[in-house]
């Protein structure tokens, strides 16, 4: 303990003008220079959560000039200060931060803390963004756990400011570190740039009790654009590095090229690292940020700096801020069938070259190749397809097939495709799967259907994941198919597709779709958990002469996992379409003939379908939506069929 206070007070009472300093810099408010300001240092964010720091400056001098002998690591800073009677407080965008041997100049730009207010009220958390005391429009809100270790990327929960400023986001009681960011140039959502306004609330992490709402001023400062923010003479020592000079001179982390399906080089394009976890969780992430990320140049170059061990999905995409949309440009490194990355600290990883292409795009048609068909494969581990393959026959899955981006997987008729049942990561899911970033065309017929099926005669709903279309182009097909006892039988996620003719029973979900460009029709859903469920109002979708029957719920309308960027509208956003539901037989559906899902508020159209009755109190009971829970969006389902469609379900034999 003697130990660690003689380290203390060895930096925090030395002269300034003894120090060997490898840390200085500057503390300004928007009036100028910071006179006895002081910089903190903490080893994490929770050490400054609880006020444990590692160190603090002597006050700056009258050019608000600080300085720190630090040993080399991984550090965040804060600066607080008086002046004029008020109190000031800076938090430094790029924490943590490394300091190197060669030396850092840092820059902090100190905002005067404004009260918080708390009052009775439902739990949440309002107030205004500022910049210089001015409330700042276009820009967005986003709060993180106090847990996370970069407050980086987007956060668990994010939102649109209004434009005077002003946000209200409705939160369960808890702790919020609340951090907003305006892009300059508008409203797009990507890393920050020079210029760009990053906004801390000095009140982090701010506490909502049950029954009270927070009120919260949440300033900001330039990145990198001390001029912008106060004009005064600059002052640096030349052989320092800024902040943003050593982010540029990172030396590890990650680099490849993106290139088209021509082999073009796309320049100016987003490339992130995501932690690998799990898929749903990458499929969520792709809706947020990532505190690892660059940028490609001219040639499509990219390096991606980072150096924290473990396994990463490399993702190429020119918008961020969002789910993949229609004829966003989108790709993902399809080296191995995880399409992941080991990385080791200190080191470069290269050669991770992404394909992109434009998700749920009609205009690409890939023209199939000369391919001998496979005849009864087995793949008894994960294997990538990079070549057109025609299957035929039997074929067994032991893991995970990747279809890559440019190359169509096509299925003759008659083909069984059986999956073991193999669950390695303990998540009550089979590992079985095929993932289609290319194109599938499984055309069965009347007579000779394809089958995707449990390697079980007797198999249970989960005993394999799903065949996902991720990001593919409009021109995938199922035809008189059937699929058995999967967790889903098709998943398709910001891609397009056609599914006619074909059987999904004895699955958890017999289809699930989110943001898709999607013709079902004519087909059966019977004994799954769910016939059909989707979670997007994005694309166009037409859901017709279907028969969804004896289910545990027929149709179920979820929101995704996590929330996004101003998820909640009272109606579509501009460029979503309400999907086209008529003409199915949804009837006698043991729980619900159709469920809306939590906090929907956008209307559904189910007219012209056959519930079972005619009779409105029976099909109301067969639904659950605002009837049922104040709280959800209504289903139109009047004028309803008289009597079941004609024709619906799969035809022919």
């Amino acid at each position: 303990m003697l130990n660690v206070l003689a380290f203390f007070l060895v930096f925090t009472l030395m002269p300034l003008t003894a120090w060997s300093a490898n840390l200085e810099g500057r503390i300004f408010n928007d009036k100028g220079p910071m006179k006895a300001a002081r910089v903190e240092v903490y080893k994490s964010f929770e050490d400054f959560r609880s006020g444990t720091a590692l160190l603090s400056s002597q006050g700056s001098d009258e050019r608000g000039l600080f300085r720190l002998d630090l040993p080399e690591g991984t550090y965040y800073f804060v600066a607080r200060g008086k002046e004029d009677g008020k109190e000031y407080f800076a938090y430094h965008g790029n924490n943590p931060q490394t300091i190197g041997k060669d030396g850092l100049w840092m820059i902090l730009m100190a905002n005067d803390i404004r009260p918080l207010v708390s009052t009775k009220g439902l739990s949440s958390i309002k107030g205004v963004v500022t910049y210089k005391g001015k409330p700042v429009s276009d820009a967005y809100i986003s709060l993180y756990a106090p847990e996370s270790i970069k407050l980086k990327g987007l956060g668990f929960k994010t939102e649109s400011v209004n434009p005077d400023g002003t946000f209200n986001l409705a939160v369960p009681p808890g702790n919020y570190v609340v951090i907003a960011k305006k892009m300059e140039g508008g409203r797009n959502i990507r890393p920050l740039k020079k210029g760009d306004l990053y906004c801390y609330c000095p009140h982090n992490p701010v506490e909502v009790k049950a029954d009270n709402v927070v009120e919260i001023e949440v300033p900001c400062y330039p990145k990198g654009d001390r001029e912008a923010f106060v004009d005064f003479d600059p002052r640096k020592p030349k052989s320092y590095l800024t902040v943003g000079q050593s982010a540029e001179q990172a030396k590890f982390g990650i680099k490849g090229k993106v290139t088209n399906l021509a082999g073009k080089p796309m320049a100016g394009l987003y490339v992130l690292a995501y932690k690998s976890e799990a898929p749903i969780l990458l499929l969520y992430h792709l809706s947020h940020g990532s505190e690892f990320s660059g940028e490609t140049d001219q040639e499509g170059n990219y390096f991606i700096p980072l150096n924290t061990d473990g396994k990463y999905n490399v993702i190429a995409r020119n918008t961020l801020g969002r789910a993949p949309y229609e004829k966003e440009i989108y790709g993902i490194y399809e080296g191995n069938p995880q399409q992941s990355v080991l990385f080791k600290k200190d080191s470069v990883v290269t050669d991770i070259d992404i394909v992109v292409g434009k998700a749920m795009d009609e205009s690409i048609k890939s023209v199939l190749k000369d391919s001998s068909p496979i005849n009864s494969v087995v793949y008894k581990d994960d294997y990538t397809i990079e070549s057109d393959t025609v299957w035929q026959g039997n074929i067994s899955i032991g893991g995970k097939v990747l279809v890559k981006r440019g190359v169509t997987l096509t299925i003759e008729p008659g083909t069984v495709i059986k999956f073991d049942k193999v669950d390695k990561d303990k998540n009550s899911i089979g590992d079985g799967e095929i993932i289609v970033e290319g194109r599938i065309i499984a055309k069965g017929s009347a007579e000779s259907r394809i089958i995707f099926t449990s390697v079980l005669e007797n198999g249970e709903a989960r005993d394999w994941a799903h065949v996902m279309l991720l990001a593919t182009g409009s021109d995938n097909l199922f035809e008189y198919c059937e699929f058995r006892y999967a967790f889903s039988g098709i998943q398709l996620i910001y891609s397009g597709a056609a599914i006619r003719n074909c059987v999904f029973t004895r699955n958890q979900e017999g289809i699930r779709f989110n943001k898709a460009n999607l013709v079902l029709e004519h087909n059966n859903f019977f004994e799954n958990e769910v016939g059909v469920r989707f979670a997007s109002l994005e694309g166009k979708v037409v859901i017709r002469d279907n028969v969804i029957n004896n289910n545990s719920v027929g149709i179920l309308f979820m929101q995704p996992q996590r929330k996004t960027v101003d998820f909640e509208t009272d109606t579509p956003p501009t460029g979503f379409e309400l999907p086209l539901i008529t003409n199915n037989n949804i009837f006698g559906n043991l729980d619900y003939n159709f469920k809306m899902g939590e906090r929907k508020s956008i209307d559904l159209d189910l007219r012209n379908n056959w519930w079972g009755s005619a009779k409105k109190e029976e099909i109301e009971a067969s639904v659950f939506d605002k009837n049922a829970d104040s709280s959800l969006a209504a289903i139109i389902y009047s004028p309803c069929l008289e009597q079941p469609a004609k024709g619906a379900g799969v035809t022919g034999k």
